[in-house]
C-alpha cells in the first residue's frame, strides 16, 4: 500500500516543487517577506521525496513508517494548497484608479499576512515530521542500503499457500471448464516434435491453475509418453535460485513424488551428487535441470508468472529437444503470455468468465451440494444480485457461496445482508480471505507510479463503464502521470491504461477495430478492495446510496457521490480541501457544500440534471480547476467568467445545448482539449454513429488564437468568419481537428493555409461541409495541398461531395481509419484505398459511393479489420474476391433495399467474426447470410437491430 502513498505524494510533491521554484525566482515584494519559509519547505520536501523513493522499494513497513509516509503526503497536499492560493493572489489584477489600487494593496497585505502564518505553520510541521523520522528511527533497512532487489524482503504472508489452489480446484473444476480442458488437451496431444508453450492468461481467481492441472491430469495426457508433469509455483516473490533448487528436488531427488504421470518410467534419476546445492551458482542449477530434461519428453506447469524477466530466466532450463515436450504457464499479464508464446505453434488461451448459468450452478452447488434445487423466487432475486457482484469469477462465487453456506439462517434477509456488506465482509471475514488475497496480489504487483492511478478507479460506482480518454485526462490533471523523454503526458497516461488491461485487473468492455480497449469496468470485488484501500489512505471518500458518508479522515481530498437521495443535502462533511469531485447522474440536487470546494482540480458533473446558473457561476471561482466535464447535461450557456479558469486543460461540453463560447474563453491559455458535439448511435455495437451538425460549437474570431496549448478541437462550426479557420493554423500542438464550415472559396483558402501549417502535428482530421449545393463539389479543393498533405494523420473523415479522391491520398502511409459520407466516390477510389498499407477501418456511409457494385479485389485491403457499408440505395452487389480483405473481422451492412445480386464471397473472408445488419434489412437476406455462415470455418455471429443473434433463423 505504501507504493500508493508515495505515488500520490510524489505527484503532489513534484508539482509543488516546480511551483516553489517558480515563486522563489520572483522579485515581487509579496514574495520577499516569506522567501525563507518557502525555501525551507522546498528543501525539506525534496529530502523527504528522495527518502520516500527508497522506502517504496520495500512493500512491508511497520506502523511508524506508514504513519510518517502519510504525514509527508498530507504536508505536500497542504503546502500545495497554500502555494496555489498564494500564486492566485499574486496574479490578481489591481484594477484602475486610486481607490481600487488602495483596496488592492490592503487586500494584498492581509492576504500576505494570512499566507505567511500558514507557511510558518507548514514549516513547523515539516520540521517536526523531519525530526520524527530520526526520533522514531524511520530508517532504511540495511538490505536496501546495500542494493538488495525490490522483491527480497516481502513478507512470507504475501505468498499464496499452494494448498489453497488444491482446495479451489475441487470446487471450480466441476463447472464451466470441460470445453476449454478438452480444447487444450487436443493441443497438447498434437503430433509436433517441437517444444511448445501454452499460456493460460486471465484475471486472478478465474481458475487458470485449475485448468492447467485438469489438462495434465486428463487420461489422454497421463497415458501419453510424458516423463513428468510437476507444477512449480513462481509467484510475485520470484527467486530464480530458489525455483531451480526446488525443481532439482522435485524432478531429480524426489522423482516418485513429482512424476505422477508416466507409470514406471518416473523412477529414472540422474547420476551426480546434489550435496551443497544451496551454494551452487544459478547457471549450474539451470544446467542440472536442463541436462535432466534433455533426453525426455516432458510436460511441466509454471504457475503464476508475473514478469517477462521471470520467464526468460526459466526458459533457459527448458530444452527444445524435438521430443514433443510441452510447457504450460499461467499468468495474469497478457504481455507475459505473448512473450512466452513467441513460437508459431505456441498458444495463448484467454480464460473467460463463467456464464450466468454456470455461475448459478457453481453457486448453488457450493451452498446446497447440488444445483438441482427447487426454484425459490425470494432467493432467486438476491442470488442474482450476489452473482452480479461475482461477475463470473469462480473464486468469488466459491468464496461467497462458502460464506452463505456458513450461515445458519438461509433467508433472503441474511443473503441480502451479505450482498450489501460485501466490502466489510472482505475486510473481516476469514471465509473470504483467499479471495481478498488473490485480488490484492494484483494490486500489490503494480509499480508505485500505477497504484494511485488504479486507486483512482474507486471513485466510479459499481458496474460503471469507464472511458479511456476522460480517465487518462483526469490522471494528468491529478498529477499522477510522470513525464517520459520523447512522449507526451497523454501518451504516458495511455500506457498506464494499457498496462492495467495487460495485467487483467480491469475488464475490457469495448475494444475498437485497432484492438485498443476504449472502455473498461472494474470487477465488483476488486472495487471493494480498492475502495477499502482508498479510505485507509485518505485517497478518496464517498457518499453512497445509504446516505452515510464513507470518510476516514478530517481532510477529504477526493469526493465521489453515488447517492440519489436527498440525504446528500443533510450530509455534514468538511470539503474545503477537496481536489476532485465526481457527482453521479442520479444525484437530484447539487449539494449545499458545493461552493466550499475552492481548491478543486477535477470536476465531473457528467449527466447531472440538477445544474443551474448559480452552480456554473460557482465553478468559475474554482481557480485551480484543470479538468471540467459538463457532458450530457442540459446546460445551454457557459458563464461569462469561464475565462477565470486560467489553468483549465480539459473542457468537455459534448452532448449539451451550448452553441458558442463567451468572449472570456480566450483567456483559457492552458486549454488542451475542447470537446464539443453530439453523435447519435445507430447500431447496437456502436459501429455506426452519426454526428449531429446542429450540436457543433460556433467559434468567433479571436477566441481560439490564444489557446496555444490546444491538442483537441472538436467539433467547431465556422459559418461566416474565415478568420477563425486562419487562426487554427497557429495552434502548432493541435493533433485532433473536427471542423464544420460552408464550402465557399474564401473559407477554403483560409482552411488550406492552416492545414499546411499543421502538417507536422495533426493526427486526426475531420472535415464536414455544411449546406453543400447539389452540383457543387467543394472538397475538390483538397487537391490544392498536394505538396504539403497531412502525412501523419491516422484518422481521416470527410462529409461532402468529392467524386474523386485527392491525389495525395496514396501518400497517407499512417492512416488507420477512413470515414466518408456524401462523397459520391466511384470504383477507382476503392482500388486506391485498398492499397493503403495500414488501413484497419473503412466506413462508407450514405451516398459516399455512387456506383452500383462494390468489388473487393484480390490483394486489396490487406490489414483491414472493420468494414461498414451504410444505406447505399444504388448498390446491387457487394463482392469479396478470394484473397481480398484477408484480415476482415467485423462487417456492418445497411441497405435501404435488398441488393439485387446480394452479398457474395463471404466465404472468402476467412477471419470474419461478426456480421451486423441494421436498418430496414429484409429477414430473408439476413437468414441467407446466416445460413452461409454456418459453413464458415469461424462460424461468425450474425446480428441485427431486431435480433440478438440471427444465426438461428438459418
Amino acid at each position: 500500500m505504501e507504493g500508493a502513498i508515495f505515488s500520490v505524494a510524489e505527484g503532489t510533491v513534484r508539482s509543488l516543487l516546480s511551483k516553489l521554484s517558480s515563486l522563489l525566482s520572483q522579485e515581487s515584494w509579496f514574495v520577499r517577506g516569506v522567501h525563507g519559509d518557502i525555501q525551507y519547505i522546498k528543501d525539506e520536501l525534496e529530502s523527504m521525496n528522495a527518502f520516500l523513493r527508497y522506502l517504496t522499494v520495500l512493500e512491508d513497513h511497520d506502523t511508524q513508517v506508514r504513519i510518517w509516509m502519510k504525514q509527508v503526503r498530507e504536508i505536500a497536499y497542504d503546502a500545495e494548497d497554500c502555494i496555489d492560493q498564494f500564486t492566485h493572489h499574486l496574479g490578481e489584477s489591481s484594477g484602475i484608479g486610486f481607490l481600487y489600487r488602495l483596496i488592492y494593496i490592503l487586500g494584498k497585505l492581509c492576504c500576505r499576512h494570512r499566507i505567511a502564518m500558514q507557511l510558518q505553520e507548514l514549516k513547523a510541521r515539516a520540521q517536526d515530521v523531519s525530526e520524527r523520522r530520526s526520533r522514531y528511527e524511520v530508517m532504511l533497512p540495511k538490505t536496501t542500503l546495500q542494493g538488495a532487489g525490490p522483491r527480497l524482503t516481502r513478507h512470507a504472508s504475501r505468498h499464496l499457500d499452494p494448498q489453497l489452489h488444491a482446495l479451489f480446484t475441487e470446487e471450480a473444476q466441476l463447472v464451466g471448464l470441460d470445453e476449454p480442458r478438452d480444447k487444450l488437451v487436443r493441443w497438447v496431444m498434437e503430433a509436433d516434435p517441437c517444444r511448445r508453450v501454452l499460456a493460460i492468461v486471465g484475471f486472478g481467481g478465474l481458475g487458470k491453475t485449475t485448468l492447467a492441472r485438469m489438462v495434465c491430469e486428463n487420461p489422454m495426457v497421463k497415458g501419453a509418453d510424458f516423463h513428468c508433469c510437476p507444477l512449480f509455483i513462481v509467484s510475485q516473490t520470484f527467486n530464480i535460485r530458489t525455483l531451480f533448487q526446488y525443481m532439482i528436488r522435485e524432478l531429480i531427488q524426489r522423482p516418485n513424488k513429482a512424476m505422477a504421470v508416466a507409470g514406471g518410467k518416473h523412477g529414472h534419476t540422474m547420476d551426480g551428487n546434489m550435496d551443497g546445492m544451496e551454494r551452487w551458482e544459478v547457471a549450474v542449477l539451470a544446467e542440472k535441470v536442463r541436462q535432466y530434461l534433455l533426453d525426455k519428453r516432458y510436460i511441466v506447469i509454471f504457475d503464476d508468472i508475473w514478469t517477462i524477466s521471470a520467464w526468460e530466466s526459466i526458459r533457459c532450463a527448458l530444452p527444445d529437444n524435438k521430443k514433443g515436450s510441452r510447457v504450460i504457464i499461467t499468468t495474469r499479464n497478457e504481455d507475459v503470455a505473448n512473450t512466452c508464446c513467441s513460437g508459431p505453434q505456441d498458444q495463448v488461451y484467454k480464460m473467460q468468465r463463467l456464464s450466468d448459468a454456470a455461475s448459478r450452478e457453481l453457486f448453488f452447488k457450493r451452498i446446497f451440494g447440488s444445483a438441482d434445487i427447487s426454484s425459490n423466487e425470494e432467493l432467486d432475486e438476491v442470488s442474482n444480485s450476489i452473482l452480479k457482484k461475482c461477475g463470473g469469477l469462480p473464486l468469488a462465487i466459491v468464496s461467497i457461496g462458502s460464506l452463505v453456506a456458513s450461515k445458519t439462517n438461509r433467508t433472503k434477509e441474511e443473503w441480502q445482508k451479505i450482498c450489501d456488506n460485501l466490502g466489510s465482509e472482505l475486510e473481516t471475514n476469514p471465509t473470504l480471505e483467499v479471495a481478498k488475497q488473490v485480488l490484492t496480489l494484483s494490486y500489490n504487483d503494480l509499480p508505485y507510479h500505477l497504484k494511485a492511478c488504479f486507486l483512482y478507479l474507486s471513485i466510479f460506482p459499481e458496474n460503471y463503464v469507464i472511458r479511456r480518454g476522460p480517465l487518462v485526462r483526469r490522471w494528468i490533471a491529478e498529477g499522477f502521470v510522470n513525464q517520459r523523454h520523447g512522449l507526451s503526458m497523454e501518451e504516458v497516461a495511455e500506457s498506464y491504461f494499457d498496462e492495467f488491461v495487460a495485467r487483467s485487473i480491469v475488464q475490457p468492455v469495448k475494444i475498437d477495430w485497432s484492438g485498443k480497449v476504449r472502455t473498461c469496468r472494474v470487477h465488483d470485488m476488486m472495487l471493494e478492495v480498492i475502495i477499502s484501500k482508498s479510505l485507509e489512505e485518505n485517497f478518496a471518500s464517498f457518499l453512497c446510496d445509504n446516505g452515510h458518508p464513507l470518510v476516514c479522515h478530517d481532510k477529504i481530498r477526493r469526493l465521489s457521490i453515488h447517492n440519489s437521495h436527498n440525504s446528500v443535502q443533510r450530509t455534514r462533511v468538511s470539503v474545503s480541501h477537496v481536489r476532485s469531485f465526481t457527482m453521479s447522474a442520479s444525484v437530484e440536487e447539487v449539494p449545499m457544500f458545493f461552493p466550499q470546494m475552492r481548491l478543486l482540480r477535477v470536476l465531473d458533473l457528467q449527466g447531472s440534471s440538477c445544474l443551474n446558473n448559480s452552480t456554473l457561476n460557482y465553478i468559475c471561482k474554482f481557480y485551480q480547476l484543470k479538468y471540467l466535464t459538463l457532458r450530457k447535461t442540459n446546460i445551454g450557456k457557459l458563464p461569462r467568467l469561464i475565462g477565470n479558469l486560467k489553468y483549465l486543460e480539459t473542457l468537455d461540453i459534448r452532448a449539451t445545448r451550448i452553441k458558442r463560447l463567451p468572449a472570456s474563453a480566450s483567456n483559457l491559455s492552458c486549454l488542451k482539449h475542447l470537446l464539443v458535439g453530439h453523435k447519435v448511435q445507430l447500431t447496437r455495437t456502436t459501429s455506426v454513429k452519426c454526428f449531429r451538425p446542429d450540436s457543433g460549437l460556433e467559434m468567433t474570431a479571436g477566441v481560439v488564437k490564444n489557446m496555444m496549448a490546444l491538442q483537441s478541437l472538436a467539433h467547431i462550426v465556422v459559418k461566416e468568419r474565415p478568420a477563425v479557420l486562419s487562426e487554427i493554423g497557429q495552434l502548432q500542438k493541435l493533433q485532433k481537428l473536427n471542423v464544420l464550415f460552408r464550402g465557399v472559396e474564401e473559407n477554403w483558402n483560409a482552411f488550406l493555409q492552416s492545414l499546411v501549417k499543421l502538417t507536422g502535428s495533426l493526427r486526426s482530421l475531420s472535415i464536414h461541409i455544411l449546406d453543400e449545393k447539389e452540383h457543387s463539389s467543394s472538397l475538390e479543393y483538397l487537391a490544392l495541398i498536394a505538396e504539403s498533405p497531412p502525412l501523419f494523420i491516422r484518422n481521416f473523415s470527410l462529409k461532402g461531395k468529392l467524386q474523386r479522391l485527392p491525389p495525395w491520398i496514396p501518400s497517407l502511409r499512417n492512416v488507420s481509419r477512413i470515414t466518408f459520407r456524401d462523397t459520391g466516390l466511384h470504383a477507382e477510389a476503392i482500388g486506391v484505398l485498398g492499397d493503403l498499407p495500414n488501413l484497419l477501418c473503412l466506413k462508407l456511409y450514405q451516398r459516399s459511393y455512387a456506383d452500383d457494385h462494390i468489388f473487393f479485389a484480390h490483394g486489396n485491403f490487406l490489414k483491414l479489420r472493420m468494414l461498414v457499408i451504410d444505406n447505399m440505395e444504388n448498390i446491387r452487389n457487394v463482392h469479396f474476391e478470394k484473397g481480398s480483405v484477408p484480415n476482415l473481422e467485423w462487417l456492418t451492412i445497411a441497405f435501404l433495399q435488398e441488393p439485387k445480386d446480394g452479398i457474395t464471397g463471404l466465404e472468402n473472408l476467412l477471419k470474419l467474426k461478426e456480421i451486423e445488419f441494421f436498418g430496414d434489412i429484409i429477414l430473408s437476406m439476413v437468414t441467407k447470410v446466416a445460413s452461409c455462415m454456418k459453413a464458415h470455418p469461424n462460424r461468425p455471429r450474425v446480428i441485427g437491430d431486431k435480433w440478438n443473434n440471427v444465426t438461428e433463423y438459418a
